[in-house]
């Protein structure tokens, strides 16, 4: 049995195991990473086109589900656009 020695340079080795660890994830893990989610009232403000004022009273109203990682908030932007059409539909 001989042994192979392959030489690969460092950025094509993180390719090769980052496509290796991407084709082992299930398909419904690779959805999920794949969306960034919306960090923050300003960029919740950003998102819904309104000023950070608005943004802010809209959380504390709970119009949508957030998380809180330290004191970094972190909103799903299906879930927020989701809760924000059934308001327009409620209006």
């Amino acid at each position: 049995m001989q042994n192979l020695l392959i030489q690969i340079s460092h950025d094509e080795l993180t390719k090769l195991i980052s496509n290796a660890v991407r084709d082992a994830m299930p398909a419904e893990i690779q959805q999920a990473t794949k969306k960034p989610f919306i960090k923050g009232i300003h960029q919740l403000a950003t998102f819904l086109q309104v000023s950070p004022v608005r943004a802010q009273k809209l959380k504390n109203e709970g119009a949508f589900p957030y998380w809180q990682d330290g004191r970094t908030l972190l909103f799903d932007p299906d879930q927020v656009r989701d809760a924000m059409n059934k308001t327009k539909k409620a209006s």
